[in-house]
Protein backbone atom coordinates (compact mmCIF):
# COMPACT_ATOMS: atom_id res chain seq x y z
CA UNK A 1 0.00 0.00 0.00
CA UNK A 2 2.75 2.28 1.01
CA UNK A 3 4.63 1.71 -2.37
CA UNK A 4 1.00 2.18 -4.36
CA UNK A 5 1.37 5.67 -2.87
CA UNK A 6 4.65 6.65 -3.04
CA UNK A 7 4.31 6.05 -6.93
CA UNK A 8 1.20 7.75 -6.93
CA UNK A 9 2.97 10.94 -5.15
CA UNK A 10 5.94 10.77 -8.23
CA UNK A 11 3.34 10.39 -10.85
CA UNK A 12 1.60 13.65 -9.35
CA UNK A 13 5.03 15.23 -9.04
CA UNK A 14 6.03 14.34 -13.12
CA UNK A 15 2.35 15.94 -13.89
CA UNK A 16 3.10 19.15 -11.89
CA UNK A 17 5.94 19.73 -13.84
CA UNK A 18 5.14 19.00 -16.83
CA UNK A 19 2.04 21.89 -16.04
CA UNK A 20 4.57 23.88 -14.45
CA UNK A 21 6.63 24.01 -17.89
CA UNK A 22 3.92 24.76 -19.68
CA UNK A 23 2.52 27.61 -18.25
CA UNK A 24 6.63 28.93 -18.19
CA UNK A 25 6.92 28.44 -22.21
CA UNK A 26 3.43 29.88 -22.78
CA UNK A 27 4.53 33.17 -20.79
CA UNK A 28 8.09 33.10 -22.35
CA UNK A 29 6.23 33.13 -25.54
CA UNK A 30 3.67 36.17 -24.41
CA UNK A 31 6.35 38.38 -23.00
CA UNK A 32 7.66 37.97 -26.31
CA UNK A 33 4.62 38.89 -28.31
CA UNK A 34 4.10 41.99 -26.14
CA UNK A 35 7.71 42.99 -26.87
CA UNK A 36 7.12 42.47 -30.50
CA UNK A 37 3.90 44.96 -30.23
CA UNK A 38 5.22 47.37 -27.90
CA UNK A 39 8.27 48.10 -30.87
CA UNK A 40 5.68 47.77 -33.24
CA UNK A 41 3.73 50.20 -31.81
CA UNK A 42 6.88 52.70 -30.81
CA UNK A 43 7.47 52.82 -34.55
CA UNK A 44 4.35 53.69 -35.83
CA UNK A 45 4.13 56.27 -32.68
CA UNK A 46 6.56 58.42 -34.11
CA UNK A 47 5.08 61.71 -35.78
CA UNK A 48 5.47 64.95 -35.46
CA UNK A 49 1.56 64.85 -36.21
CA UNK A 50 -1.62 65.31 -33.92
CA UNK A 51 -4.24 62.23 -35.65
CA UNK A 52 -6.59 65.03 -35.39
CA UNK A 53 -4.54 66.81 -38.52
CA UNK A 54 -5.14 63.65 -40.19
CA UNK A 55 -8.77 64.68 -42.45
CA UNK A 56 -9.64 60.96 -43.87
CA UNK A 57 -8.53 57.01 -42.85
CA UNK A 58 -9.21 56.52 -46.41
CA UNK A 59 -9.06 58.40 -50.21
CA UNK A 60 -10.38 57.95 -53.52
CA UNK A 61 -7.32 59.11 -55.83
CA UNK A 62 -10.64 59.48 -58.58
CA UNK A 63 -12.28 61.75 -56.75
CA UNK A 64 -9.24 64.59 -56.61
CA UNK A 65 -8.48 66.66 -59.51
CA UNK A 66 -6.87 65.41 -62.40
CA UNK A 67 -3.52 67.46 -62.84
CA UNK A 68 -2.61 65.48 -65.98
CA UNK A 69 -3.56 68.39 -68.25
CA UNK A 70 -2.41 71.65 -65.99
CA UNK A 71 0.08 73.96 -66.45
CA UNK A 72 2.81 74.57 -64.37
CA UNK A 73 0.51 78.11 -62.86
CA UNK A 74 -2.24 76.12 -62.32
CA UNK A 75 -0.79 73.51 -60.07
CA UNK A 76 0.63 75.85 -58.04
CA UNK A 77 -2.86 77.64 -57.50
CA UNK A 78 -4.43 74.25 -57.05
CA UNK A 79 -2.20 73.41 -54.05
CA UNK A 80 -2.54 77.17 -52.60
CA UNK A 81 -6.24 76.09 -52.59
CA UNK A 82 -5.84 72.85 -51.59
CA UNK A 83 -3.06 74.20 -48.60
CA UNK A 84 -5.92 76.62 -47.83
CA UNK A 85 -9.41 74.22 -47.44
CA UNK A 86 -6.65 71.83 -45.17
CA UNK A 87 -5.81 74.88 -42.73
CA UNK A 88 -9.43 76.04 -42.49
CA UNK A 89 -10.52 72.29 -41.91
CA UNK A 90 -8.03 72.09 -39.30
CA UNK A 91 -9.02 75.47 -37.80
CA UNK A 92 -12.77 74.36 -37.73
CA UNK A 93 -11.71 70.72 -36.02
CA UNK A 94 -9.83 72.96 -32.92
CA UNK A 95 -12.86 74.94 -32.60
CA UNK A 96 -14.82 72.04 -32.86
CA UNK A 97 -12.77 70.31 -29.80
CA UNK A 98 -11.94 73.91 -27.89
CA UNK A 99 -8.69 73.85 -28.55
CA UNK A 100 -8.29 76.30 -30.62
CA UNK A 101 -5.23 78.60 -29.60
CA UNK A 102 -4.03 82.06 -29.93
CA UNK A 103 -3.15 82.66 -33.10
CA UNK A 104 1.20 82.78 -33.03
CA UNK A 105 3.63 83.26 -35.76
CA UNK A 106 4.01 80.42 -38.06
CA UNK A 107 6.99 78.03 -37.00
CA UNK A 108 9.46 76.91 -40.05
CA UNK A 109 8.37 73.77 -40.98
CA UNK A 110 11.23 70.51 -40.05
CA UNK A 111 11.10 69.04 -43.11
CA UNK A 112 11.75 69.76 -46.87
CA UNK A 113 11.43 67.49 -49.45
CA UNK A 114 13.51 67.17 -53.23
CA UNK A 115 11.99 64.68 -55.44
CA UNK A 116 14.58 63.86 -57.96
CA UNK A 117 12.55 61.88 -60.97
CA UNK A 118 15.53 61.81 -63.08
CA UNK A 119 17.41 59.17 -60.26
CA UNK A 120 13.91 58.02 -58.63
CA UNK A 121 14.81 59.07 -55.33
CA UNK A 122 13.82 61.00 -52.90
CA UNK A 123 15.88 63.01 -50.44
CA UNK A 124 14.17 64.77 -47.20
CA UNK A 125 16.47 68.07 -45.73
CA UNK A 126 15.95 69.53 -42.79
CA UNK A 127 17.19 73.06 -42.09
CA UNK A 128 20.43 74.70 -40.43
CA UNK A 129 21.93 77.02 -38.27
CA UNK A 130 20.72 79.66 -40.57
CA UNK A 131 17.38 78.08 -41.13
CA UNK A 132 17.77 76.81 -44.89
CA UNK A 133 17.41 73.20 -46.01
CA UNK A 134 20.92 71.87 -46.43
CA UNK A 135 20.81 69.06 -43.79
CA UNK A 136 20.04 65.77 -45.64
CA UNK A 137 18.17 63.79 -43.63
CA UNK A 138 16.72 60.69 -44.73
CA UNK A 139 17.01 59.78 -48.53
CA UNK A 140 14.17 56.81 -50.30
CA UNK A 141 14.48 54.54 -53.47
CA UNK A 142 11.09 55.74 -55.77
CA UNK A 143 8.86 55.46 -58.39
CA UNK A 144 7.95 58.18 -60.50
CA UNK A 145 5.64 58.38 -63.70
CA UNK A 146 4.31 60.29 -66.31
CA UNK A 147 2.11 62.27 -64.37
CA UNK A 148 4.77 63.19 -62.05
CA UNK A 149 5.34 67.29 -61.89
CA UNK A 150 8.74 68.19 -63.76
CA UNK A 151 9.38 71.22 -61.72
CA UNK A 152 7.75 73.65 -59.07
CA UNK A 153 7.64 73.70 -55.07
CA UNK A 154 3.98 72.12 -53.60
CA UNK A 155 2.93 72.17 -50.00
CA UNK A 156 1.66 68.59 -48.74
CA UNK A 157 -2.30 69.09 -47.40
CA UNK A 158 -4.36 65.88 -46.65
CA UNK A 159 -3.30 62.43 -45.14
CA UNK A 160 -4.91 58.94 -45.56
CA UNK A 161 -3.90 55.87 -44.10
CA UNK A 162 -5.46 54.14 -47.33
CA UNK A 163 -6.08 55.61 -50.63
CA UNK A 164 -8.10 53.60 -53.31
CA UNK A 165 -5.76 54.88 -56.78
CA UNK A 166 -6.59 54.39 -60.32
CA UNK A 167 -6.63 50.77 -61.90
CA UNK A 168 -8.59 49.43 -58.63
CA UNK A 169 -5.51 49.20 -56.12
CA UNK A 170 -5.08 50.35 -53.13
CA UNK A 171 -1.65 52.86 -51.38
CA UNK A 172 -1.04 52.62 -47.95
CA UNK A 173 -0.13 55.64 -46.18
CA UNK A 174 -0.90 58.32 -48.71
CA UNK A 175 -0.22 62.14 -48.65
CA UNK A 176 -1.21 64.58 -50.84
CA UNK A 177 1.50 66.74 -52.82
CA UNK A 178 -0.98 68.58 -55.26
CA UNK A 179 -4.28 67.25 -56.94
CA UNK A 180 -4.03 63.46 -57.94
CA UNK A 181 -0.04 63.25 -56.76
CA UNK A 182 0.40 61.26 -53.73
CA UNK A 183 3.47 59.62 -51.76
CA UNK A 184 2.65 56.38 -51.33
CA UNK A 185 3.03 52.79 -50.92
CA UNK A 186 3.54 50.55 -53.42
CA UNK A 187 0.40 49.63 -54.93
CA UNK A 188 -2.15 46.67 -52.99
CA UNK A 189 -4.35 44.38 -54.66
CA UNK A 190 -6.96 45.35 -51.84
CA UNK A 191 -6.51 47.09 -48.25
CA UNK A 192 -5.34 44.73 -46.75
CA UNK A 193 -1.39 44.55 -45.78
CA UNK A 194 -0.73 40.90 -47.26
CA UNK A 195 -2.06 41.96 -50.94
CA UNK A 196 0.72 43.37 -52.37
CA UNK A 197 1.88 43.43 -55.78
CA UNK A 198 5.17 42.10 -56.00
CA UNK A 199 6.03 42.64 -59.47
CA UNK A 200 5.54 46.59 -58.92
CA UNK A 201 7.93 46.16 -56.00
CA UNK A 202 10.67 45.04 -57.93
CA UNK A 203 10.50 47.57 -60.04
CA UNK A 204 10.83 50.28 -57.82
CA UNK A 205 13.56 53.10 -58.34
CA UNK A 206 12.31 52.80 -61.96
CA UNK A 207 10.04 55.49 -64.02
CA UNK A 208 6.70 52.95 -63.26
CA UNK A 209 3.71 54.89 -61.93
CA UNK A 210 1.38 57.06 -63.61
CA UNK A 211 2.16 60.26 -61.83
CA UNK A 212 2.31 59.44 -58.13
CA UNK A 213 5.63 58.59 -55.94
CA UNK A 214 5.67 55.46 -55.29
CA UNK A 215 7.95 54.45 -52.16
CA UNK A 216 8.27 51.49 -49.40
CA UNK A 217 6.35 51.33 -46.98
CA UNK A 218 8.69 52.17 -44.40
CA UNK A 219 9.24 55.48 -46.39
CA UNK A 220 5.98 56.07 -46.87
CA UNK A 221 5.22 56.10 -43.54
CA UNK A 222 7.87 58.20 -42.13
CA UNK A 223 6.99 60.95 -44.61
CA UNK A 224 2.90 60.37 -43.53
CA UNK A 225 4.51 60.23 -39.45
CA UNK A 226 7.20 63.32 -39.56
CA UNK A 227 6.17 65.36 -42.50
CA UNK A 228 3.82 67.99 -41.40
CA UNK A 229 1.26 69.32 -43.68
CA UNK A 230 2.21 72.20 -45.30
CA UNK A 231 5.86 70.77 -45.59
CA UNK A 232 7.08 71.85 -49.07
CA UNK A 233 7.78 69.48 -52.13
CA UNK A 234 10.27 70.12 -55.03
CA UNK A 235 10.55 68.28 -57.98
CA UNK A 236 13.88 68.33 -61.09
CA UNK A 237 15.75 65.84 -62.63
CA UNK A 238 19.19 64.96 -62.26
CA UNK A 239 21.75 61.93 -62.78
CA UNK A 240 22.95 62.84 -59.87
CA UNK A 241 20.61 61.08 -56.85
CA UNK A 242 21.61 63.13 -54.20
CA UNK A 243 23.76 63.91 -51.23
CA UNK A 244 22.73 60.29 -49.27
CA UNK A 245 23.14 58.29 -52.73
CA UNK A 246 20.18 56.28 -53.94
CA UNK A 247 19.15 53.05 -51.46
CA UNK A 248 18.15 49.74 -53.09
CA UNK A 249 14.90 47.85 -52.43
CA UNK A 250 14.55 43.83 -52.19
CA UNK A 251 13.55 42.11 -55.06
CA UNK A 252 10.28 40.05 -53.62
CA UNK A 253 8.39 38.34 -56.58
CA UNK A 254 10.87 35.11 -55.94
CA UNK A 255 9.88 35.17 -52.21
CA UNK A 256 9.02 32.11 -50.87
CA UNK A 257 5.30 31.13 -49.48
CA UNK A 258 3.50 34.46 -48.37
CA UNK A 259 6.53 36.81 -48.22
CA UNK A 260 6.22 37.90 -51.76
CA UNK A 261 2.46 39.53 -50.52
CA UNK A 262 4.02 41.41 -48.07
CA UNK A 263 6.75 44.90 -48.31
CA UNK A 264 9.60 43.90 -46.06
CA UNK A 265 10.05 47.15 -44.91
CA UNK A 266 6.54 47.13 -43.08
CA UNK A 267 6.57 47.22 -39.14
CA UNK A 268 3.43 45.48 -38.66
CA UNK A 269 3.95 42.47 -36.28
CA UNK A 270 2.44 40.03 -38.36
CA UNK A 271 4.74 41.00 -41.53
CA UNK A 272 6.43 37.27 -41.64
CA UNK A 273 9.24 39.03 -42.90
CA UNK A 274 10.08 40.13 -39.73
CA UNK A 275 10.76 36.16 -38.46
CA UNK A 276 11.69 34.96 -41.79
CA UNK A 277 15.28 33.00 -42.41
CA UNK A 278 16.52 31.79 -45.23
CA UNK A 279 17.10 28.27 -45.56
CA UNK A 280 20.15 26.68 -47.26
CA UNK A 281 18.98 26.04 -50.34
CA UNK A 282 17.89 29.63 -50.80
CA UNK A 283 21.60 30.79 -49.80
CA UNK A 284 22.77 28.74 -52.35
CA UNK A 285 20.59 30.95 -55.02
CA UNK A 286 22.39 33.81 -56.85
CA UNK A 287 21.88 36.77 -54.67
CA UNK A 288 20.48 40.15 -57.07
CA UNK A 289 20.10 41.99 -53.70
CA UNK A 290 24.01 42.96 -53.23
CA UNK A 291 24.29 46.89 -52.61
CA UNK A 292 26.58 48.40 -55.11
CA UNK A 293 27.92 52.44 -55.36
CA UNK A 294 28.83 51.69 -58.79
CA UNK A 295 25.59 52.97 -60.85
CA UNK A 296 25.61 55.77 -63.30
CA UNK A 297 22.35 57.00 -64.40
CA UNK A 298 23.13 57.93 -68.12
CA UNK A 299 18.84 58.34 -68.89
CA UNK A 300 18.44 61.98 -69.07
CA UNK A 301 15.09 63.60 -68.64
CA UNK A 302 14.17 66.79 -70.95
CA UNK A 303 10.65 67.22 -69.44
CA UNK A 304 10.43 71.40 -68.48
CA UNK A 305 7.56 72.78 -66.54
CA UNK A 306 6.26 73.50 -70.35
CA UNK A 307 6.02 70.36 -71.83
CA UNK A 308 4.40 68.64 -68.85
CA UNK A 309 1.29 68.09 -71.26
CA UNK A 310 0.23 64.72 -69.96
CA UNK A 311 -2.91 63.53 -71.66
CA UNK A 312 -6.40 63.26 -69.57
CA UNK A 313 -7.28 60.22 -67.48
CA UNK A 314 -3.72 58.73 -68.32
CA UNK A 315 -4.83 55.86 -65.67
CA UNK A 316 -6.76 54.40 -68.71
CA UNK A 317 -4.54 54.64 -71.48
CA UNK A 318 -3.09 50.98 -72.49
CA UNK A 319 0.44 52.37 -73.48
CA UNK A 320 1.61 53.99 -70.44
CA UNK A 321 2.23 52.60 -66.85
CA UNK A 322 -0.33 53.81 -64.42
CA UNK A 323 -1.24 53.07 -60.95
CA UNK A 324 -3.32 50.53 -62.11
CA UNK A 325 -1.00 49.66 -64.89
CA UNK A 326 -3.63 49.30 -67.66
CA UNK A 327 -2.14 47.50 -70.10
CA UNK A 328 -4.37 46.60 -73.14
CA UNK A 329 -3.97 43.07 -71.93
CA UNK A 330 -4.59 44.02 -68.09
CA UNK A 331 -1.57 42.41 -67.60
CA UNK A 332 0.23 44.01 -64.39
CA UNK A 333 3.43 42.58 -64.96
CA UNK A 334 4.09 43.08 -69.03
CA UNK A 335 4.95 47.10 -68.38
CA UNK A 336 6.34 48.78 -70.96
CA UNK A 337 6.47 52.26 -70.30
CA UNK A 338 9.28 53.78 -72.86
CA UNK A 339 8.95 57.22 -72.21
CA UNK A 340 12.33 58.94 -72.73
CA UNK A 341 13.61 55.64 -72.72
CA UNK A 342 13.95 55.66 -68.46
CA UNK A 343 12.37 52.10 -68.00
CA UNK A 344 14.05 50.43 -70.67
CA UNK A 345 16.40 49.07 -68.38
CA UNK A 346 15.56 47.48 -64.60
CA UNK A 347 17.63 49.62 -61.57
CA UNK A 348 19.04 46.26 -59.93
CA UNK A 349 21.48 46.97 -56.95
CA UNK A 350 23.67 49.23 -58.43
CA UNK A 351 23.79 47.93 -62.24
CA UNK A 352 21.70 47.96 -65.27
CA UNK A 353 20.22 44.83 -66.22
CA UNK A 354 17.28 43.16 -67.95
CA UNK A 355 16.08 40.57 -66.14
CA UNK A 356 12.73 39.22 -66.62
CA UNK A 357 9.70 40.33 -64.45
CA UNK A 358 8.11 37.88 -62.89
CA UNK A 359 4.31 37.08 -63.31
CA UNK A 360 1.95 38.07 -61.22
CA UNK A 361 -1.91 38.03 -60.64
CA UNK A 362 -4.19 39.83 -62.61
CA UNK A 363 -5.83 42.62 -61.25
CA UNK A 364 -8.94 43.99 -62.96
CA UNK A 365 -9.40 47.60 -63.72
CA UNK A 366 -12.51 49.35 -63.08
Amino acid sequence: MEKLKKIKLTNQIKWGILVVVILATFAILSIGRVIDYVKAVSVNAKTDIPSKEVPEEVIEQENLVDTSKLSLEELKKLNEEEQKKAEEKKKAEEQNNNTAKKPTKPIQNKYYIKVNYGAQVVTIYTYDKDGKYTVPVKACVCSTGTATPTSGVYRMSWKATWGKLFGNVWGQYCTQIVGDILFHSVPYKQNKKDTLVSAYYDRLGTKDSMGCIRLTTIDALWIFNNCQSGTQVEFYSSANPGPLGKPTAKKVSGAPGKLKNWDPTDPDIRNPWRTYKPSQDDNKKPNNNTNSNTNTNTNTNTNTSGNNTIINNVENVPSTNTEGNNNQSNNIENNTNTENNENTNTQTNGEITKPEIPKEPEVSNT
